[in-house]
């Protein structure tokens, strides 16, 4: 009962996320922004997690092997590939669209858990994850029809974070079945080398002569503020999640998660976006629906 209790609190702060980081998009104009703004996210990641590692008393979780950091490198790649991608394809695609290709990465998560560590998949979970995909399906024309055509870049974009996603969930599980000491210091330490590797990445943008100056409003007091509040909500999530994965199967934990927050999205879309609902999206909901449902009963 209680990992269900942290796959309800991962769900509400990753829904608040994604809530801040689609209003912030609006004022990024190039992938140095991008970058920047995943820069104090991660850096706002780490001190958090570092609080959380001295509340929670687990100095001694802090030693590093060799094991232990490829781990927490794999992590921290992974996260920060997901959210670079997924805060560049906030600005460009339909926010539900973003939801449901996220729901792919489950699959990942799940043959990852299948293929590593034997986690069994039945035939419903199989059934699930090939309506997923079906759903995405769908929900590309949807986004097609309100944003436009998809560019050969911003499918990489999708494609890259969507794997990002999955191999930072599949990370989780890799370190909860090796150590486990604790989730608050692989969280940060994920974060901590994330933000070495953006600091690495900016600084090389910055040196190139045909790399757009900062946009102003991106490093605003009020957007700091708000890359502070997503930081907080992007580590809460991945630490329940992560809690989560210490006694859930990756094919129990992502497919309920991505489905629960696939209906909230679509509400706050709705709501706040202006992503008004037609045949083809609420087709797609509803296929995307069907999988999580048939993949956690049968």
């Amino acid at each position: 009962m209680i990992a269900y209790l942290y796959l309800a609190l991962a769900l509400f702060a990753g829904l608040a996320k994604g809530f801040i980081g689609k209003k912030t998009s609006g004022d990024m104009e190039s992938f140095r922004d991008c970058t920047f703004i995943n820069l104090l996210r991660m850096l706002f990641c780490a001190l958090v997690g570092f609080i959380f590692v001295i509340a929670d008393g687990a100095f001694s979780a802090l030693a590093l092997t060799p094991e232990s950091f490829g781990i927490y490198t794999l992590s921290a790649v992974s996260v920060s590939a997901f959210c670079v991608c997924w805060m560049y394809a906030y600005k460009a695609d339909a926010y539900v669209f973003l939801n449901i290709f996220t729901m792919l990465g489950s699959i990942i998560t799940s043959l990852l858990g299948f293929f590593i560590y034997s986690e069994p998949i039945t035939l419903g979970k199989w059934i699930g994850m090939g309506l997923l995909v079906v759903a995405v399906s769908i929900m590309s024309k949807y986004n097609k029809d309100i944003k436009g055509k998809i560019s050969l870049k911003g499918i990489i974009i999708l494609v890259v974070g969507c794997l990002g996603c999955s191999i930072g969930d599949f990370s989780q599980k890799v370190y909860m079945k090796t150590s486990g000491e604790s989730s608050a210091v692989f969280n940060f330490y994920t974060y901590i080398i994330a933000f070495v590797l953006l600091l690495i990445l900016y600084a090389a943008l910055a040196m190139r002569k045909k790399t757009p100056k900062l946009t102003l409003a991106v490093a605003s007091k009020r957007n700091v503020l708000l890359y502070f509040l997503m930081s907080a909500c992007l580590f809460l999530n991945a630490f329940f999640k992560t809690l989560a994965a210490g006694t859930l199967s990756s094919a129990e934990i992502y497919p309920v998660l991505q489905g629960a927050n696939l209906i909230l999205s679509g509400v706050m879309a709705q709501l706040f976006f202006g992503e008004k609902m037609n045949r083809k999206s609420l087709a797609g909901i509803l296929t995307a629906l069907a999988a999580v449902i048939i993949m956690s009963v049968l």
